[in-house]
């Protein structure tokens, strides 16, 4: 498929108008989903507020909600609130002293999420919000909001502020020049700590302490979140999501998925292995004087220990354990290096270029696929000694690898020559998709036509098999599909975050790559 294109801690966060580094959704979700049913996972390397309680750690991206468990070394969430854009102006938080929830600020109000009951609950305040606080004098007084009409208080359970006097005792946001102040060897070595693995400048964010006085959570601007231990000079780095917000391809691999992002204003192409259950992120970006040569990945695919990816610079090898990136482009012999396509069988790469297929073997030498072929291939699939094409005319086919490409019997019709962009496999069913709908091939001949799926998830771009039909993916969402039935159970704009560009299914889940992130959702909550 082408692509266009003490008892309570405090944080600070100063955000600049970069803040926007992850896309944010533009619409509700159809439900109200739980968090394992549905999880959006995007580039949380830009971390707007970190708080710390006594069992767990906060931190926001202009997205979502993290929370960190110490104890446990395991992430939770993401979580995502309902109100899209709720969390893209929040610019400090605090956790509550008596029940340690959260509290977040806003230039215009705030934020409270309950983490033991997954609610959420937002207001507005009069004058611009400067900083928030609580009175340990008066803990049950709720939020207090220093703004430029003055101080005002939330309080429990209310949705409106009013006006309220100073707190007496006040526990707020610890300034990112005081924790530097207080960490000579932080300040010391902040020019080493404010690099990305690209060698890129970034800045800290935020801050809180500790629970137990320990160490120091800080969120950065372009390199996630970091703890410090107390004695230390250099932070670790508590990672989680992937390193840019648009997912051009997902493959489903052993204990999780890999995941592509593209390079975009804000962030570098990037590989991402992660797992099922979201416990491990493993990034490679390439060299960190260059980064990797290409900036779109559209499709993936592994053989042996080894993922290889069609981009826009070529087929590129990647060693699964080292993450060493070998890239075959035009030089090396394809006849074109934007590549759109890519499947494996028996220990070769098959390829779909702008300019024609070809076959790459396991010492990574080149030929020619029906060499006089010369057009674009958009999707690619393999039967025997058969290979099929789907081009911006049709569905095209090839007997072994000298053979001229030529159109199956029973596509000879002008309405059956419409581009094709994916091409599956259902049993020994070979299944086409168009930009508007499926259509296959049985095993003993003859072509039909399914449903028109694009007016319900928009012009299509993506097929999975799954159980006896496909998930469909398209530019306004997903749905699932058998050979002659509707689109099913469509989860559109809201519960998935952006255009579907590619997807994966495993035992327990469907992993959607878009332009918002990588979505994962559990199968037995949206299977029709």
């Amino acid at each position: 498929m082408i692509r266009h294109g003490g008892a309570i801690a405090a944080v600070l966060l100063v955000v600049g108008s970069g803040a926007g580094a992850q896309l944010t959704p533009t619409a509700r979700p159809s439900r109200d989903w739980r968090p394992t049913d549905r999880t959006i996972v995007g580039d949380f390397t830009w971390i707007t507020s970190v708080a710390a309680a006594s069992n767990r750690i906060y931190a926001t991206s202009p997205a979502s909600l993290l929370i960190w468990n110490p104890q446990f070394e395991r992430w939770e969430g993401a979580f995502d609130p309902p109100e899209p854009g709720l969390l893209s102006r929040v610019f400090t938080g605090l956790v509550d002293p008596l029940d340690n929830s959260l509290w977040l600020g806003r230039p215009d109000g705030w934020v409270h999420y309950q983490p033991d009951v997954q609610q959420w609950t937002s207001g507005t305040a009069a004058g611009v919000v400067q900083e928030i606080a609580f009175d340990l004098n008066a803990p049950a007084q709720g939020l207090l909001l220093r703004t430029s009409a003055g101080w005002q208080a939330v309080p429990r359970g209310g949705f409106t502020s009013i006006p309220a006097a100073p707190p007496g005792r006040p526990a707020g946001p610890i300034a990112l020049s005081e924790l530097l102040r207080s960490s000579p060897a932080l300040q010391a070595n902040s020019a080493q700590i404010l690099l990305d693995n690209r060698m890129r400048s970034v800045r800290f964010t935020a801050a809180a302490r500790a629970f137990d006085r320990r160490g120091v959570y800080i969120g950065t601007a372009g390199n996630g979140l970091l703890y410090l231990p107390e004695g230390s000079a250099i932070p670790q780095r508590l990672s989680f999501g992937l390193p840019g917000g648009v997912i051009g391809a997902v493959y489903s691999a052993p204990g999780g998925v890999w995941a592509g992002n593209d390079r975009t204003a804000q962030s570098e192409a990037g590989i991402t292995f992660v797992a099922s259950d979201l416990s491990d992120f493993q990034v490679h970006q390439g060299p960190a004087a260059t980064g990797f040569p290409f900036s779109q990945i559209r499709r993936f695919v592994g053989q042996a220990d080894a993922l290889w990816a069609a981009t826009d610079f070529g087929v590129a090898r990647m060693e699964s354990e080292t993450g060493r990136v070998r890239v075959i482009d035009q030089a090396a012999g394809l006849p074109d290096s934007r590549v759109y396509a890519i499947v494996s069988r028996r220990g070769h790469i098959t390829a779909a270029t702008a300019r024609g297929i070809v076959r790459i073997d396991d010492s990574l030498r080149v030929r020619r696929v029906a060499p006089s072929f010369t057009s674009g291939a958009l999707a690619l699939a393999l039967s025997g000694d058969t290979t099929w094409a789907g081009t911006g005319s049709g569905l095209l086919m090839t007997i072994g690898d000298s053979s001229p490409m030529v159109r199956p019997p029973g596509l000879n019709t002008a309405s059956l020559q419409v581009p094709v962009v994916g091409l599956a496999w259902l049993g020994d069913t070979l299944v086409a998709m168009t930009e508007e709908q499926l259509m296959w091939r049985a095993p003993h001949g003859g072509w039909s036509l399914g449903p028109r799926l694009s007016p319900t998830v928009g012009r299509l771009r993506a097929l999975a098999a799954s159980g006896n039909g496909f998930w469909v993916g398209g530019d306004l969402g997903i749905a699932y599909a058998r050979l002659t039935s509707p689109a099913l159970r469509p989860l559109l704009t809201g519960d998935v975050p952006g255009q579907v560009f590619d997807l994966a299914v495993d035992l327990d889940y469907l992993w959607v790559a878009t332009s918002g992130g990588l979505a994962r959702f559990r199968l037995d909550a949206i299977a029709p």
